[in-house]
């Protein structure tokens, strides 16, 4: 499908994994405009007609000047937001750091500065009136629910609760705008530098996921197949959260 002056427009941040490039290929080949606000290396995105913003999403006065750019451009507000979280860090609870804690928990509030700059840009032309359809989406993980035996995560664990925690108070002040926020917590995905190995006997369906499925969900939450749904954590897991 051709992109159109009336296209929506797709605003991604935060870690630009398989997972996110797969979900920029699937909404432009479903006509989206699309844009990446992040400090990872922008190559991730190939050939893709992506515009990429090269800025860490937790600098509150970067991501508005960006968006409110590709407000101009597009003639329109961003119609959809999704922010990909990334923690790699796995230190024991004992010889956990503060300065590690701190660390993984800015990623909770990047997440925030970047979902509140980008619904700010879609009620800033309707003068606060509330829009047809707005999308919010965390792309988080199966820590949020549930401790994982064997692989130490307090303090992903806890970021990954906060983003819980946010995605439903988030829904509850912005549902009357007509922005829905939702959760997506995916599970293990082939070509990540996660560790899968023996992981995947854990699981109902006995594999690892692909980016195109996890972009395939989390394309439902940002469309209007959506249309009511709000505050949920939707899990793309391979059944990891139902064993």
């Amino acid at each position: 499908m051709s992109e159109c002056e009336d296209s929506p427009g797709l605003v991604l941040s935060g870690y630009a994994s398989p997972v996110l490039v797969a979900l920029a290929r699937l909404a432009i080949e479903k006509g989206w405009r699309v844009a990446f606000i992040g400090a990872t290396p922008l190559q991730e995105f190939g050939a893709l007609p992506v515009q990429c913003h090269e800025l860490s999403p937790s600098d509150p006065d970067g991501v508005e000047s960006v968006l409110s750019q590709l407000t101009s451009q597009w003639r329109r507000p961003p119609a959809a937001l999704v922010y990909a979280t990334h923690i790699d860090h796995a230190v024991s609870a004992v010889t956990e750091s503060v300065a590690g804690w701190r660390d993984v928990q800015r990623q909770l509030g990047a997440a925030f500065v970047f979902a509140q700059a980008g619904v700010r840009e879609m009620l800033r032309l309707r003068g606060g009136a509330p829009v047809d359809d707005g999308a919010v989406v965390f792309l988080g993980d199966a820590s949020a629910s549930r401790g994982i035996a064997g692989l130490p995560r307090v303090s992903p664990g806890a970021a990954a609760a906060g983003l819980a925690g946010m995605t439903r108070q988030l829904a509850v002040e912005w549902g009357p705008f007509g922005v829905r926020v939702n959760l997506l917590n995916v599970g293990l995905v082939v070509g990540t530098d996660v560790p899968i190995g023996d992981l995947t006997q854990r699981l109902p369906l006995g594999r690892a996921g692909t980016p195109d499925e996890i972009a395939e969900t989390c394309y439902y939450l940002i469309s209007r197949s959506s249309s009511y749904v709000t505050g949920v954590a939707l899990a793309a897991d391979g059944g990891f959260l139902a064993t």
